[in-house]
């Protein structure tokens, strides 16, 4: 059979090499970081702004992991220069503000009940967003719409440090570190938002931080973990404190996207998310009490707390399209009952409780295209292709009602020579070159982003993201729900 059958597991950890790379250098800036390491990003002086990509790692600057806590990095992403701030403010701020609250005035209405626009009024965008992960000074090559960032990095065992430099055992490695060691936790973070917001662009993070705090395992034996009370606490500790920082900006809207991966290992273990147990009551967590010990159980939980500590974030969970037992992005069988396979994918969503969140995040793969030799047909003619994908989400989209957002899909272009950091992929310029067809099947926007290190970014590419960005926002953007 030609479609893969069975239990996906991912052998080869996608963010394997990227997160190791950010859990290790993330936090460190030149004086205090304390890390072991023989080579990365800023390890000497003048690295993370000599536009070179001294660790081999695809990643250039300060959008590499090992810059993150550099000053010159620091000062970019926080928008504490002055040049920096001048030129953010005055070339962007203004034109994307005044077209999104301009669009969404007049268009959003006529869309009825369709999730995209709601989610999208609630972000001032009536057309489909486009984002990415890049770095904050690469956010004036276009008017973003989105800019995402993972959070990794584990959790204090005794609750959140109150000092990155005094006591605090997972300061090198925890993403409340990510900055100079002699600020408070949680800085990178403030940094971000703001350097974001201030480019009239939504800030979004990947909450990713399960694997880790069950010990950097997958499956069935990470799904397991989860009824293990003494990990599950400090895990839910953190989620809070990152909500509690986020809501230090109530008037900036912000997605958090939480666990990709968890929720199809979830799947993989039971259909039924009320038979996978979680130690839930040993957490204590406040806002969930009474909730059941199981994953539907962890997944109100955490929507809970966000509702309760920080209104201002929209929560999406992750769907993913292996989890009921087939990856769809490269099913070749002709004979495969997509929209029968994204009705189970659906249910199985909704007795997590997901459905109750405010969108949904999907992805197409992880890593370019010719690294893996993982090609979808542009014409659509054979499989896998893209209308196959498409109607899987819109299925799932749809049985849920809720905005799918693309994440992660791979920056390559057909003019790179497939080396590090310039793999070649088609799903870049598909997107620019079919737009409306995103729109129409309910997506509320699509943000690009290297999945594990040495795959193309945006600073990688050649400058065709940037260029094919800077068109589409010149452009007729769809809009939101497109002709529905």
């Amino acid at each position: 059979m030609s479609a893969e059958v069975g239990i996906k597991m991912k052998t080869n950890h996608p963010l394997l090499a990227l997160i190791a790379s950010a859990l290790f250098f993330g936090a460190c800036s030149s004086d205090d970081s304390g890390a072991a390491s023989d080579e990365y990003e800023g390890d000497d002086p003048g690295e993370c702004s000599d536009d070179l990509d001294n660790d081999g790692n695809g990643l250039y600057d300060c959008d590499d992991p090992g810059c993150a806590g550099s000053d010159v990095c620091i000062g970019a992403d926080a928008g504490s220069d002055a040049d920096a701030g001048a030129d953010t403010d005055s070339d962007t701020d203004s034109d994307t503000d005044s077209d999104s609250d301009s669009d969404s005035d007049t268009d959003t209405d006529s869309d009825g009940d369709c999730p995209a626009a709601k989610v999208g009024e609630k972000l001032g965008r009536d057309h489909l967003m486009l984002g990415g992960t890049m770095a904050a000074g690469s956010l004036t090559q276009a008017p973003f719409d989105l800019r995402y960032q993972y959070l990794v990095g584990g959790a204090p065992e005794s609750g959140e440090c109150e000092s990155c430099d005094q006591n605090c055992p997972l300061s090198g490695t925890w993403w409340g570190c990510w900055q100079s060691f002699s600020v408070p936790p949680g800085q990178f973070v403030r940094d971000y938002i703001e350097a974001t917001d201030d480019n009239g662009t939504v800030p979004m993070f990947t909450y990713y931080n399960w694997y880790t705090v069950s010990g950097y395992i997958e499956g069935q034996e990470e799904v397991n973990r989860l009824n293990n009370g003494a990990l599950l606490a400090p895990y839910l500790e953190d989620f809070r404190f990152m909500l509690e920082v986020i809501a230090q900006f109530p008037d900036i809207q912000t997605i958090v996207h939480v666990e990709p991966d968890l929720w199809g290992y979830v799947n993989q273990v039971d259909s039924d998310p009320a038979r996978v147990p979680v130690a839930l009551g040993d957490a204590a967590v406040p806002e969930c009490a009474g909730m059941e010990n199981n994953a539907a159980g962890l997944v109100g939980c955490m929507l809970a707390m966000a509702r309760s500590v920080a209104p201002n974030v929209l929560v999406g969970f992750h769907v993913s399209d292996w989890g009921s037992g087939i990856d769809v992005s490269m099913n070749s069988d002709t004979g495969f009952d997509v929209s029968g396979y994204a009705e189970e994918s659906a249910a199985f969503m909704i007795a997590l409780g997901a459905a109750d969140a405010d969108l949904l995040v999907v992805e197409m793969s992880d890593r370019d295209a010719a690294y893996n030799d993982s090609w979808w047909d542009t014409t659509n003619q054979t499989l896998p292709n893209f209308h196959q994908m498409f109607e899987w989400v819109q299925v799932v989209g749809e049985e849920m009602d809720l905005a799918t957002l693309w994440w992660q899909v791979p920056y390559g272009n057909m003019s790179l020579n497939d080396v590090s950091g310039r793999y070649r992929d088609v799903r870049v310029d598909y997107f620019f070159d079919h737009p409306e067809e995103f729109a129409d099947i309910g997506s509320l926007g699509i943000v690009f982003g290297a999945g594990m290190s040495g795959m193309t970014t945006a600073e990688t590419d050649g400058g065709n993201f940037f260029s094919r960005s800077a068109d589409y926002y010149a452009g007729d953007r769809p809009l939101l729900c497109g002709s529905r």
